[in-house]
């Protein structure tokens, strides 16, 4: 049977690299989700009432990818690997929003293949006879601006809008010296230093079902998409983009990798 804790602003529900032999429910509080590099915490999102905390983990068997650390005095439900999968079977909703998760997951993939085979397509179309794949292309009466919203990205990609001439678009990292290229390269790769904020294959602007949305390619320190993180520490790996201006931000918050992505 699930026991429920009581946690004070300060407590360290889990650290990074702990095993994932448990699940949150958080009741009411507030947690924030930190990535450790030594001395240093970077804060990527944060995880409130009402949402659930570590269970990718424990669905993949994997290790704890980031700290937990309590905002607010609060409580949360504890559940075994088991009772968690109990909770599912017994949950349409829950089990509806693990399978849409994980779906999302693969179709992003298949994203990024189709990406490079529209890639290739185009670029023999442009040979051929200079003329761009539709499919590639956004809706002819929708333009997508990628645009620098801070000063360091700035110094890194210009002041001009970069226009998304293509879907899916990628976000990612240059390599540095000896380091493996990601399996697609980015549409969109930018020079950062270690202790590096963006990842080599980061978000991921594409479209599902006649919408754009951001998809987090799991990158290690996530992606906050008008305030809303997603990534592997938390619920969601995509966040929805509205008409009119959106705010993405790579690397957690506080990053320098601060877009603003327009859409009209």
């Amino acid at each position: 049977m699930a026991k429920s804790i009581q946690f004070k602003a300060g407590d360290f529900l889990f650290r990074r690299g702990d095993a994932s032999n448990c699940v949150f429910w958080i009741r009411h509080g507030e947690i924030e989700v930190l990535r450790e590099n030594g001395d240093n915490a970077i804060l990527i999102g944060h995880v409130r009432g009402g949402e659930w905390l570590g269970e990718m983990g424990v669905i993949e068997g994997r290790s704890r990818s980031a700290t937990a650390r309590a905002v607010s005095d609060g409580t949360a439900e504890v559940l075994t690997p088991q009772e968690f999968l109990d909770r599912v079977s017994r949950d349409a909703s829950l089990a509806r929003g693990l399978i849409q998760r994980l779906s999302i997951r693969l179709r992003t993939i298949e994203d990024k293949i189709a990406g490079d085979l529209l890639l290739s397509t185009r670029e023999a179309e442009l040979v051929e006879n200079g003329a761009p794949s539709s499919e590639a292309l956004p809706n002819d009466n929708e333009r997508i601006l990628l645009t620098a919203g801070s000063d360091s990205l700035r110094s890194r990609i210009g002041p001009s809008p970069i226009q998304v001439g293509q879907l899916p678009f990628v976000v990612g990292r240059l390599p540095i010296n000896g380091e493996a290229s990601p399996p697609r390269s980015p549409d969109l790769s930018i020079d950062d230093q270690p202790p590096f904020r963006l990842s080599r294959d980061h978000f991921m602007i594409s479209r599902s079902q006649g919408r754009l949305l951001v998809s987090d390619l799991g990158s290690t320190l996530g992606t906050v998409v008008n305030g809303q993180p997603i990534g592997h520490d938390f619920m969601r790996d995509t966040a929805l983009l509205n008409h009119g201006e959106n705010r993405v931000v790579a690397g957690g918050w506080g990053s320098a990798f601060e877009f603003i992505v327009s859409i009209g």
